[in-house]
């Protein structure tokens, strides 16, 4: 099987704060429509109140001077992406130009491997790398937290944090797919490494990575600059002077390629399939057997039991069932319109091949009449 691999920049977090307190101005600014908005029993942030678009939020109703505050959560800027969106650089210009606050910005580089592909790194190599002093940095300290079973010690993913959660700059570097597997997404079965490069922006320096994508500079290059800035993996030598050491040859490859990057909106997520697959292999055997023994009813039984099913679903469960109903009929769209263009061209090859065809009987005849 040919490798896949992706190298892919997002923003993954945005938290930002506008003077108006009309929420309808702000719900049309971010370009959702107030219908998809519910209210919520509690407000966030000292805000008394709280609407909720799936994991995108609008906040009111604090003080006089508190305005209205947005977040968009990591799972909120992939709805958005999926649901409303046109462009983040849109939508970060049409803030700017309200004199949005921007409290909170997070940039993201995904390297996802599949079909054994060895992805940069290892997570828990970098940071037995950082244990070791060979990781040249301006951040005084790094922090690491890792999840495990105690069942049988197994791990559910390593994380390494450089700079504090409050500073105006944090770096986060850790495996993607376990937090995924444990939030309860399915991944793509030949998926065997996804880590992320995570960078966390607070206040003036979130509001200048704004500022320098509206000037036209891409996401990728932005995380170069600050990455090379601020941490290099190196290779220690005879000298004792660590400023010298060169940069290890890997953090270069995954510096030079992320530096390339444009905003994207990719997750490997393939929980419909996988559940689509274990209804079919699991479910349905004991569901038909359920079914005969209790009488053999008829289609309303099975109506009933979807009815109920529907009832019981979570917002997440349906914004993640819409998501993947869009993109199929976007799918099928496509597959319908390359099917159409393959007949077209294959009606205008034949008329051709018999345009010749009629030419070459003609000019026998003719031939023949000499």
């Amino acid at each position: 099987m040919e490798n896949k691999h992706e190298l892919i920049s997002l923003i993954d977090w945005l938290n930002v704060t506008l003077k108006t307190q009309n929420t309808r101005e702000v719900m049309e600014l971010i370009g959702i429509p107030e219908s998809e908005f519910k209210e919520m029993p509690t407000g966030l942030y000292s805000y008394r109140s709280r609407l909720a678009c799936g994991d995108i939020y609008v906040l009111y109703d604090g003080r006089a001077d508190m305005g209205t505050h947005i977040q968009f959560s990591g799972q909120g800027c992939r709805q958005w992406e999926n649901y409303w969106g046109s462009s983040w650089e849109q939508l970060l210009e049409n803030l700017y130009k309200a004199g949005a606050n921007f409290s909170r910005l997070d940039l993201a580089v995904d390297d996802i491997r599949y079909y054994d592909e060895e992805p940069y790194f290892r997570v828990p190599d970098i940071i037995a790398r950082a244990k070791n002093g060979t990781c040249r940095s301006k951040f005084r300290k790094g922090r690491r937290e890792e999840s495990f079973s105690l069942g049988d010690g197994s791990s559910n993913g390593d994380t390494i944090y450089f700079g504090r959660s409050s500073s105006d700059l944090q770096v986060r570097i850790y495996e993607k797919n376990f937090e995924r597997i444990n939030e309860g997404f399915d991944l793509h079965e030949n998926l065997t490494a996804w880590n992320r490069v995570e960078l966390q922006l607070r206040d003036k320096r979130a509001l200048e990575t704004v500022e320098l994508i509206l000037r036209g500079n891409e996401s990728g290059s932005i995380i170069f600059g600050l990455l090379s800035n601020y941490i290099n993996f190196c290779e220690p030598n005879c000298d004792s002077n660590k400023s010298r050491w060169p940069i290890s040859e890997f953090w270069l490859d995954f510096l030079n390629d992320a530096e390339k990057l444009r905003l994207s909106k990719k997750a490997p997520d393939k929980t419909i399939p996988r559940k689509q697959a274990w209804l079919e292999n699991q479910v349905l055997p004991t569901l038909a057997e359920v079914w005969w023994a209790t009488g053999s009813q008829g289609s309303e039984y099975f109506v009933e039991m979807i009815n109920a099913g529907l009832e019981k679903m979570t917002e997440v469960q349906w914004m993640r069932a819409e998501q993947f109903r869009d993109l199929s009929e976007v799918e099928l769209a496509h597959k319908l319109a390359l099917s159409q263009d393959r007949y077209e061209k294959q009606m205008e090859l034949r008329k051709h091949q018999i345009l010749e065809f009629r030419n070459k009987l003609a000019a026998s005849y003719r031939d023949q009449e000499k």
